[in-house]
């Protein structure tokens, strides 16, 4: 059974009080004239009605039951002889116009322009048509817009002409004026926007601020809620871009993520509070917890992986990296991997290879590496207990220089023996973790084996030109003794052959 308010039991009770008050009279004029006709009335009046129905004119002088039923307590039934209500009605009730409220249009509509209004909303002059209002003063300052839905109090309230606007929650796209295709979702979801076109908004307060900022999609409480003229975002989380006012072309996802940002534009932020802290910064690109947390006006930064990225003295980078958990960059134009210095998650890097030994590792086989230089750490500041080396070019003389060929490609080269230089000098070689098998040799630091030989073979040499030197002052002597003492020729020319044997070996 339908229930209608008690505006229309009044109205039917009157009606009622009418037909009575309309049978009175006539029961009176009648008494004046015939009596037969008098007592026919009288009869017809009294005989003809059933208990609890309201009578109804069947002929000019015959009453009978209409279809209204009124019970004991008062109600009053339409169709049903059990109200439930002060009026109960057992069918359709149909409204030319409108259904009121205490005097004001609460449902009314129009089956031509299709349009549809509930609870207070809606304009009667509206000439646009496919509306839908539901909800106090939705879509009430519409015009001439059309293909609006609008459901809860104020939505969409002060729409004139915008079209195609969707709008679900209490004041969701209510200062839209003539903006159109927004789709608004929530308590104050785009609130302020006035002519932005394209824009989407999911959560309580999404985009509340935004007034003529097009192409925006917000998901989240207070996503984008400061935007006012900014376009092209794309948002989703908690407070995600909430103090932007202009940037544009940002990509956001996560709680909090670009917070402070107010007109940086072309950046992606991906995970909770990454560049939470950038407020004009753009072309930034961030994906991870906190990634490049501290940044807040430099631009073309990249950053993957938890709390990645510059520290909280360096804020304004450009064209820095830093990729991987923990890693930190304190200087433009740099590119950082792994962990912090002294974590334990510093990163191994593998080329060519899944499981890389070394903090730097190229496989075996992938390739020669080129570059103009390559430094070592060297200085005394790092080092303690140093001793010069010992015994140098006897170890050298046990090393042996070999050329071969490489098994993976049969590529011709030169070099040494790890597992040889190893036995002699086991601080150049990288063995594996049974101990037994060599890896690698360190042949830069050969150099300083090389340099101690080198050393101690110029130290023999110089001893050696010393002793020669000795022994041709002597000869020297021999030799002007004979010839002061008269000796024959032969014996002279046999020291000064001699002399010139010395000499050559002196300078071999």
């Amino acid at each position: 059974m339908k229930r209608i308010d008690a505006v229309m039991c009044s109205a039917l009770l009157f009606l009622y009080c009418c037909a009575v008050s309309q049978a009175q009279q006539s029961s009176a004029s009648t008494r004046n004239g015939d009596s037969k006709a008098d007592s026919q009335i009288v009869n017809n009046l009294s005989g003809r009605g059933t208990t609890d129905y309201v009578p109804l004119w069947l002929s000019a002088t015959t009453l009978g039951n209409s279809n209204i039923f009124q019970s004991p307590g008062g109600e009053i039934g339409i169709g049903t002889t059990a109200p439930a209500a002060t009026l109960d009605v057992n069918g359709a009730v149909n409204s030319a116009t409108s259904f009121n409220l205490g005097g004001t249009p609460f449902a009314y509509g129009s089956a031509t322009i299709h349009n549809a209004f509930l609870g207070f909303a809606g304009s009667s002059t509206t000439t646009g048509g496919n509306n839908t209002g539901v909800g106090l003063s939705a879509l009430a300052g519409n015009t001439t817009g059309g293909n609006n839905t609008a459901i809860g109090a104020g939505a969409l309230a002060s729409n004139n002409i915008g079209f195609g606007n969707t709008a679900s929650g209490v004041y969701a796209l209510n200062s839209n004026t003539k903006g159109g295709l927004n789709s608004a979702d929530g308590f104050y979801a785009l609130h302020l926007n006035v002519t932005g076109n394209y824009n989407t908004a999911t959560g309580a307060a999404a985009l509340e601020q935004n007034t003529v900022g097009s192409g925006n999609t917000a998901s989240g409480y207070d996503a984008l809620g400061s935007n006012t003229t900014g376009s092209n975002n794309t948002t989703s989380g908690f407070q995600v871009l909430i103090h932007n006012i202009k940037g544009s072309n940002n990509t956001v996802s996560g709680a909090g993520a670009l917070y402070s940002s107010i007109s940086g534009s072309n950046n992606t932020a991906s995970g909770y509070g990454v560049l939470a802290s950038s407020t004009t910064g753009g072309n930034n690109t961030a994906s991870g917890y906190e990634a490049l947390y501290y940044n807040t006006t430099g631009s073309n930064n990249t950053a993957f992986g938890y709390g990645a990225g510059p520290d909280s003295n360096s804020t304004n980078l450009s064209y820095a990296t830093a990729i991987g958990a923990g890693a930190v960059v304190s200087q433009s134009n740099s590119l950082v991997l792994g962990g912090p210095l002294g974590s334990g998650a510093q990163v191994k890097v593998g080329i060519g290879t899944a499981t890389p030994a070394n903090v730097f590792t190229i496989a075996q086989g992938a390739g020669a590496a080129v570059a103009d230089g390559w430094s070592v750490y060297s200085s005394r500041r790092w080092k303690t207990n140093i001793h010069t080396l010992d015994g140098a070019l006897g170890k050298v003389e046990q090393l042996r220089g070999v050329s071969y060929e490489l098994k993976a490609n049969g590529k011709h080269e030169v070099g040494v023996i790890a597992e040889e230089v190893g036995a002699v000098v086991p601080e150049v070689v990288t063995w594996d973790k049974n101990g037994t098998d060599a890896q690698s040799v360190d042949y830069s630091r050969l150099t300083a084996l090389l340099i101690e030989a080198t050393k101690e073979q110029q130290a023999l040499i110089q001893k050696q030109q010393e002793q020669i030197a000795q022994l041709i002052a002597k000869v020297k002597t021999i030799q002007t003794s004979l010839n002061t003492g008269g000796r024959s020729g032969s014996e002279v020319r046999t020291v000064n052959a001699d002399l010139r044997a010395v000499r050559r070996n002196a300078k071999d």
